[in-house]
Formats: C-alpha cells, sequence, structure tokens
C-alpha cells in the first residue's frame, strides 16, 4: 500500500508567487472546507493596493462577501498580516485569511483577540482565520496542498450555516439579470445554453458561472473557463497546465495554443490565471469562445483517456 507522505511548500511549488498562490486561488473551495466556509472556487489573485503593494487574493464568499487571502511559504511575518488586515479594513471585508506553514504563538494571540473584538462589534470587526499548509501525497502521486485552520472565529461557522440556510439558492436566471447590458446577458445566456446543450457542465457562483468538462483529475472534472456578471471571461492557464490537478494538458500549454488564445482575449502571453477586461463578452464573440471552449474541452478528453490507457497497461 503506498505511503502517505508530507513535505514543505516549497518541495511541491518551486514559487510561492509563481506557483503557489496560483494553486491556492484556484483551490479555494479546498481551503474554504478547511475554514467552514464557502469560497468560490475562482479568486483575483495579485491585486493591487495603494503604494504599490499587492494582496495575494481576494476571493468571494457564496453570498458575495469578500475575503482577503495572503500566503507565504515559511512562518507567517508582520508584512502579510498587517497588509492583509489593512487591506480587508479598508474594503469592509467580511474576513482576513493568513495562509503559512507555521504561525507563531504571538500571531496566534493577536488573531483570536481579534477575533474576540469582532464577535462584540459584528459590524465593523474583522474575522481572522490563521491556516497552516503542508504539501501531501500517496507514493508518487502528485502533490496537493492540505489546509488546516489553527486560529478561527468563535461561533463564526455556527452563524455562516445559519445564513447559508437562510438563503435563497441562486439560479442561471437570476445570474443573467446581474448583467449590466441587455447585449451581456444575451451572449452569457447563448454561450452557457449551448455549453449545457452540448452535454457539458456548468457551476454557478454569485458572480460567474464556470464551464467545466470531463478529464483527468482527482474528481474526474476541470474547469474550462468562467464568465463574469461584468463581461469578463477567466482562462485559468496554470489550470491546463496541471498546477492543481497535477497533470498537465500538453495540448493547452503549447506555443501555439497560447498565442492563438491571446489574440483571441487579448491577452499579454504571461497571464497564469488570464482575465479580459470588463465588457468582453458580446454576441458577435459568442462563436469564437464556444469554439475555443470545445477546443479545451476536446484535449481533456484526449488526455483524459490517454491517462486510462495508460492505467490500463500498467495493471496488465
Amino acid at each position: 500500500m503506498a505511503k502517505l507522505v508530507f513535505g514543505r511548500l516549497t518541495e511541491a511549488w518551486k514559487g510561492e508567487a509563481s506557483d503557489f498562490t496560483p494553486l491556492l486561488a484556484e483551490q479555494l473551495d479546498s481551503l474554504g472546507e478547511a475554514i467552514g466556509v464557502d469560497l468560490t472556487a475562482v479568486g483575483k489573485s495579485e491585486v493591487a493596493t495603494a503604494g504599490g503593494r499587492r494582496i495575494d487574493i481576494v476571493a468571494q464568499g457564496e453570498d458575495g462577501s469578500e475575503f482577503v487571502v495572503e500566503n507565504q511559504y515559511g512562518r507567517g511575518d508582520h508584512d502579510h498580516l498587517t497588509r492583509g488586515l489593512a487591506y480587508a479594513v479598508a474594503r469592509h471585508a467580511r474576513g482576513l485569511v493568513v495562509v503559512a506553514e507555521e504561525h507563531r504563538d504571538e500571531f496566534r494571540a493577536l488573531a483570536q483577540y481579534l477575533n474576540d473584538l469582532a464577535e462584540l462589534d459584528r459590524a465593523r470587526g474583522i474575522s481572522v482565520w490563521l491556516v497552516e499548509a503542508k504539501a501531501v501525497r500517496i507514493g508518487d502521486s502528485p502533490w496537493a496542498p492540505l489546509f488546516s485552520a489553527v486560529v478561527e472565529p468563535n461561533q463564526f461557522t455556527a452563524t455562516v450555516e445559519q445564513a447559508k440556510q437562510a438563503e435563497k439558492v441562486g439560479s442561471l436566471e437570476e445570474f443573467f439579470t446581474q448583467f449590466a447590458s441587455s447585449d451581456m446577458a444575451a451572449a452569457a445566456q447563448a454561450v452557457v445554453g449551448k455549453w449545457v446543450a452540448a452535454g457539458y457542465r456548468r457551476r454557478l457562483g454569485p458572480n460567474h458561472v464556470v464551464l467545466e468538462a470531463p478529464g483527468p483529475s482527482a474528481g474526474g472534472i476541470r474547469t474550462v473557463v468562467a464568465v463574469f456578471n461584468d463581461g469578463r471571461v477567466l482562462v485559468p492557464f496554470s489550470a491546463y497546465a496541471g498546477t492543481n490537478s497535477g497533470i498537465p494538458i500538453e495540448a493547452l500549454t503549447s506555443a501555439e495554443f497560447r498565442t492563438k488564445a491571446d489574440h483571441l482575449f487579448g491577452f499579454n502571453g504571461t497571464e497564469k490565471q488570464a482575465r479580459t477586461g470588463q465588457g468582453w463578452l458580446a454576441p458577435h464573440r459568442v462563436d469564437d469562445l464556444l469554439a475555443f471552449c470545445v477546443e479545451v474541452a476536446g484535449a481533456y478528453k484526449l488526455a483524459h483517456a490517454a491517462a486510462t490507457d495508460g492505467e490500463s497497461t500498467s495493471n496488465v
């Protein structure tokens, strides 16, 4: 039986900003599970702040509330904690999540103090989670992150659960009403409708819909693109390269594919989680976007078949 192996983050992902932050932004649902909050699966990374600094990730809860996420290798430090806290206060965010491999006792005490204050004034307080992260794998399988909350707000999980029970489940119809223009709404309806009619899946968030397709991964499903209610489209090139699944899709990491995608979406060739400008989605781009999505889904299908054939051969 294969052995469960634990490692440091640097063993699994070389660069904190270049590798681990994009991975975390794509696995916010896993982080959310660790802290007891439903975080949407896609977050904004490298968000600019005043003074030329950047916040690692700004995530959203299922109700649209903001969560500021700072991550780092090694021990948590003052820089990440204070920067994240300042941004969370300025944005009136619902909470701050600091992910590190270790957290100092004094930071744990500070986070607990802030959580106690937030309990006294829920309207103005900032809830803080300190989360420790490790790399884990079974035998020679790809590394995956393992999160555990070491400090969390008092009663927060119960409060969130009560709010979830009171919320009305969203629908595609409600999502389409969020668009500022009828043209963008019509384009989104056409894209999602044709995608589902072709037999593919979609997953709805508070301000976006994720188009999904079968592919090689632990759950058997991979993200193709995400369409937001302001007309932006997110193309997760890092996911295509296997950042979160450990299984890169060769056809989607070639220079030819990237050049074609950059031309379609207006990217510069360097983004790992690339977002178009607001209002990019329009009726005249529906067919091109669908063709791109079908190409990605086709590459997923071929890679999945190859992986399945490989497993069958190895078991002979």
